[in-house]
């Protein structure tokens, strides 16, 4: 059972107290939060990227014949 006051006190405190740990912990990171790749975990995250850039880049060119194809005009049209 707190007064007004004090209710509206201890409010401001816990805001204040709310940002300082914020702002501590946006500062000073720490060991557990930090991650950590290894050289082959790196790579291997590379490699996929890359395998799906090259899937993407397969299927374009794919379809490159027939989009080819489609705005060539046929020899009998040319007549």
């Amino acid at each position: 059972m707190k007064t007004l006051e004090e209710a509206m006190e201890l409010i401001e405190n816990m805001v204040a107290s709310d940002h300082a740990i914020l702002r501590d912990r946006a500062h000073i990171p720490t060991e557990r939060s930090l991650l950590e790749l290894s050289s082959q975990d790196a790579l291997l995250a590379q490699n996929k990227l890359l395998s799906k850039q090259l899937e993407a880049l397969t299927e374009t060119l794919s379809k490159l014949p027939t989009q080819l194809h489609s705005i060539q005009p046929s020899p009998s049209s040319i007549l």
